[in-house]
């Protein structure tokens, strides 16, 4: 169901997923035409980068990897037009963009097989369309990661009582008010004088915690890979894990992560 096509030549690589090589090969003839659209639309975006940052932290080690947003009008394949594209131009020690694409898939596919009706309706993992890498010097990015844009979204960290209470129910963790009435969590609260951050971050190591134990695997405390956006039609909250690669350095979010989900009853 989650299957991915691959497709090398000479200096360019790419990883589809299913969908998307179907609907690439059903538009264009040869694959090759394809890739001359790709080209214009990478040089797009490497000019035009400034206008289609959508990156609220500031790269402040020089890490070379770009969060763009670009509706795409031009190579008309994906399932939705409006696509968030992390680009890199391939420095050493930065994030492995194809991985988190592979990682992506994994997920997707476990959540499909391994959570409930009522779970599913409530998790959802970021889609992901296509990873592209190559080599040539006329590129200025090596790397790019194409995923469905999240438009109306806030991180988890940013709302005021975390998870939902529906959402806390059906996962059975708790909630942020519980949480803080918890006495195995009071050197946590107490260290930390930004309590709420504390609060949120514990409550996403019982729920990641939960998931371990359906045998879905995600190690990361990173705040950024959960938002929150609604959909219009019901007005039904939805988590999204956007990017679900777990961060060893700024900060220790996994070591951090196991150490909390050990207090997570």
């Amino acid at each position: 169901m989650f299957t991915v096509k691959t497709w090398t030549q000479e200096q360019i690589h790419m990883d589809f997923n299913q969908a998307v090589y179907d609907k690439l090969r059903s538009k264009y003839e040869k694959l090759t035409d394809f890739v001359e659209r790709l080209k214009y639309f990478s040089e797009d975006l490497a000019t035009n980068r400034n206008l289609y940052n959508i990156n609220p932290f500031p790269d402040l080690i020089s890490k070379g990897v770009y969060i763009l947003g670009k509706c795409d009008s031009e190579l008309g394949i994906f399932p939705d037009a409006h696509l968030a594209l992390k680009c890199s131009v391939g420095k050493a020690w930065t994030e492995d963009l194809r991985k988190q694409f592979y990682r992506s898939i994994q997920l997707a596919q476990e959540v499909e097989t391994k959570l409930n009706n009522e779970e599913k309706e409530l998790l959802q993992i970021c889609p992901v369309y296509l990873y592209f890498q190559t080599s040539l010097d006329n590129f200025f990015f090596k790397n790019i990661l194409v995923m469905q844009r999240i438009t109306e979204g806030v991180t988890l960290g940013n709302t005021k009582s975390g998870f939902s209470e529906k959402f806390c129910r059906v996962f059975n963790i708790p909630t942020v008010e519980e949480i803080r009435l918890q006495p195995q969590f009071a050197l946590n609260l107490y260290l930390d004088k930004d309590e709420k951050r504390q609060l949120i971050k514990i409550q996403t190591a019982c729920f990641f915690k939960k998931l371990w134990h359906k045998g879905i695997k995600i190690l990361s405390l990173n705040q950024k890979n959960i938002l929150i956006s609604q959909v219009r039609e019901t007005g039904q909250i939805r988590y999204i894990i956007i990017a679900p690669v777990p961060n060893f350095f700024l900060p220790l979010s996994p070591l951090y992560n196991t150490f909390t989900s050990k207090l997570c009853k």
